[in-house]
């Protein structure tokens, strides 16, 4: 895979093996907080950061006030919502399960655009979006080396697909702003919104934590996260869908399930059963059809900056 107007590609492949090695990395932070407590101290820990580094290489904090709505949007979204969602799917799914539900957002997101009349899928990428859903609901019911339906080993993957289907819409939500925008900026001022969202809804919990009692592991999966997933991460994420296109650049989330499943079966001693396989194939063949489909774009030329 190459990216277009010589984006540097191996920049994308080490947010790959940072988000994909995660899924483990996560779970070490579970067992020191809950979902919504790690979420709010991470971007606690982040937003800071982001913002020196907005300093640092742009030299202008400045945005403009009617798009502090959009940008509150965005953050309600990409991490109040999602990012509670995504640790809430580490802690109860299975590292191999999680990574996998995560793994259709990009079909979300080719739905999204497409409904948002940024892109109109094709014959093709409907095709991929049924067999990528199809593939998700056979790992939902056949995910283990059993039938699995009660709501004790449901729970995760449940909250999985619906952190992926945020995680797909952000990035058609993202666009406008990431237009007007740096990546940096954009992520930035979302995070401190959503970092704002995080602390109205969090806070006691925060406050109710034993904090002699939080092992060592889940603070250096909180540094992980802090540092890699959020700083390094996210901004290389959107400033490369600023560069290159949302559709084009989420295509790359189909090798994060792999990371994730090597990490977990070398760190966890995870395995992946043979149902699990044949749902990861379905949804990475539905994925396939998508990002081999035409994508018809608007003229409008407020809409044209597609992959």
């Amino acid at each position: 895979m190459t990216t277009k107007r010589d984006f540097p590609e191996w920049i994308l492949w080490c947010v790959i093996l940072v988000w994909g090695a995660n899924y483990v990395v996560g779970k070490w932070g579970m067992a020191g907080f809950d979902p919504l407590t790690f979420t709010v101290i991470r971007f606690v820990g982040a937003t800071p950061m982001l913002f020196l580094l907005l300093y640092a290489l742009e030299d202008n904090l400045r945005i403009q006030l009617k798009d502090c709505f959009e940008l509150a949007l965005l953050g309600l979204i990409g991490v109040t919502i999602y990012q509670t969602l995504f640790m809430a799917a580490v802690k109860y799914a299975t590292a191999t399960n999680a990574s996998l539900m995560l793994a259709v957002s990009p079909v979300f997101t080719a739905i999204f655009a497409w409904l948002a009349g940024q892109e109109r899928l094709g014959s093709r990428g409907r095709r991929g979006s049924v067999l990528s859903l199809l593939g998700v609901v056979f790992i939902l019911l056949f995910g283990t080396n059993k039938l699995a339906v009660g709501w004790d080993v449901l729970r995760g993957d449940l909250i999985g697909i619906l952190a992926s289907s945020v995680w797909g819409l952000y990035p058609v939500l993202a666009k406008r702003m990431l237009r007007k925008y740096s990546a940096l900026k954009t992520i930035t001022y979302s995070s401190l919104f959503g970092m704002i969202f995080l602390l109205v809804v969090g806070f006691k919990g925060v406050l109710a934590l034993s904090w002699s009692e939080i092992p060592l592991s889940a603070w250096g999966s909180m540094a992980f996260s802090i540092v890699l997933v959020t700083a390094f991460g996210l901004v290389v994420w959107y400033h490369a869908i600023s560069r290159v296109g949302a559709n084009h650049v989420m295509a790359y989330m189909y090798a994060i399930p792999a990371v994730a499943v090597i990490t977990a079966a070398i760190i966890l001693k995870e395995q992946l059963h043979l149902m699990q396989a044949v749902g990861a194939a379905v949804i990475f063949w539905g994925i396939s059809l998508i990002r081999k489909d035409k994508l018809l774009v608007p003229k409008n030329k407020d809409l044209a900056e597609t992959v």
